[in-house]
């Protein structure tokens, strides 16, 4: 679990230096942080259906991050880069290909800050 977030912080360590205040941009509460684990071939989900990976729930260590979120499976959003993805407690709306964010991560709540 360790290497999940070193491979988080590895991929987006650093100041973020904001050029506006983050109370200008749209804003959303993360509801849970999610990582995905790619499973062997072969295996099935309840119903005998064949299935290559779940979502396990994960957490993120505290700090700021510049990350670029996509759109995935149901109301997952993916961390781009990663193996993480997120849900939101409300309404985040379509990230296509790729939507600019800043993730700030407390130690009991996370919020996205769209920078587009």
């Amino acid at each position: 679990m360790r290497m999940i977030y070193t491979l988080f912080l590895l991929c987006f360590a650093g100041t973020i230096t904001y050029a506006q205040s983050l109370q200008d941009l749209d804003q959303y509460r993360v509801d849970e942080f999610y990582k995905k684990i790619d499973l062997d071939y072969g295996t099935l989900d309840d119903d005998g259906y064949p299935i290559d990976h779940i979502y396990v729930r994960t957490e993120v260590d505290p700090g700021d991050y510049q990350i670029e979120l996509t759109d995935a499976d149901g109301d997952l959003y993916e961390i781009k880069g990663t193996n993480l993805y997120v849900t939101f407690m409300g309404y985040f709306g379509y990230a296509g290909y790729g939507t600019e964010c800043i993730l700030k991560v407390e130690q009991y709540s996370a919020m996205v800050y769209k920078l587009e």
